[in-house]
């Protein structure tokens, strides 16, 4: 019983995950290339409102449209650093990506042909191939793509929240206020789509070991006649691996409808307590839209995070399983 709970507080986690940081470690520069491109791109996406707040304030009401135009020149600068930031990120996370699952998929490899012949007599080859091909295309968008967008978010998320305090203590409050609602369901919805995203790998990885064992004794097949019989199975193994799949494309589905719903709802709930405030005096119109658009930046980035969430899961029952070999 212990080792059943073991196992599935494992699934429960991101755990598996640490052992790439070794892998990560080795390419500092890489590394700090990418953290230097995220903060850029998210400290430029943050600036933006403030500009914004200015020109509505003080822009739209003055006679003189010199002070409109550098605005918008500001704004065009501020633009195509957004853009140069984000495609070093690209760059840099990507390449990491493809540098990390190359290093594991030579380790994996050098470490199977050293296990002892008892092991190949239980284990099945389909499978471990299975475990280096899917497995670690699954690895690899997590340490470019999936941890890049994630590591935005966060730094993004949390940005839009300190900016939206500064903004306006008072609405502030209120949507502080809601996050608990929204977050801890998410980790709950998080921890059902990895269980089902680790289904769906071992029911795939169980459907190529039994079409790679029946390819490998091919001339016993069809001596026996049994090729009906072997594809009943395989098709058997295909649907199945199918519908785990379905499942845990519904579990993810279901996880982005809840956090973009609570989300956005709560920031159109927030925006109508700012307009009351507007209307009596209390803030500016241009403040009202500052905030608004940090509470978007935020709503987005936890929306963004709850769909990341769920290919870190993926990622995460992929690096177990190859921690298995």
């Amino acid at each position: 019983m212990a080792q059943i709970t073991s196992a599935d507080e494992r699934r429960r986690s991101l755990k598996p995950l640490r052992r790439l940081f070794p892998y990560i470690t080795h390419y500092r520069t890489l590394v700090v290339g990418a953290i230097i491109s995220l903060v850029i791109a998210a400290a430029t996406t943050l600036a933006l409102p403030l500009a914004v707040r200015r020109m509505i304030d003080h822009g739209f009401s003055s006679s003189s449209t010199t002070f409109i135009a550098e605005y918008f020149a500001a704004l065009v600068a501020m633009a195509a650093l957004l853009a140069a930031a984000s495609a070093g990120r690209y760059y840099f996370v990507i390449t990491l990506g493809e540098r990390v699952v190359a290093d594991i998929r030579r380790d994996v490899f050098a470490h199977v042909t050293t296990l002892s012949p008892a092991f190949f007599d239980t284990a099945q080859s389909g499978e471990i191939v299975s475990r280096l091909a899917a497995d670690t295309t699954q690895v690899k968008s997590a340490v470019g793509a999936t941890a890049s967008v994630a590591l935005r978010n966060v730094i993004l998320g949390l940005g839009a929240v300190g900016m939206m305090v500064i903004t306006s203590p008072k609405l502030s409050g209120l949507v502080i206020a809601a996050i608990p609602v929204i977050v801890l369901p998410l980790v709950a919805f998080g921890r059902s789509v990895r269980r089902k995203s680790r289904q769906a790998q071992d029911t795939l990885a169980d459907a190529t070991a039994y079409a790679s064992e029946q390819i490998g004794a091919v001339r016993t097949l069809q001596a026996f006649t049994n090729e009906k019989l072997v594809t009943g199975h395989f098709s058997a193994a295909v649907e199945a691996a199918f519908e785990a799949a379905r499942s845990s494309i519904f579990a993810r589905s279901f996880l982005t409808f809840f956090a973009i719903f609570t989300i956005f709802s709560s920031v159109v709930a927030v925006l109508w307590f700012g307009s009351r405030d507007v209307l009596e005096g209390s803030i500016s119109p241009g403040t009202l839209g500052q905030f608004l658009l940090y509470s978007v930046f935020a709503a987005g980035a936890l929306g963004a995070l709850s769909e990341v969430w769920g290919e870190l899961a993926q990622a995460a029952g992929a690096a177990e399983r190859l921690t298995e070999i």
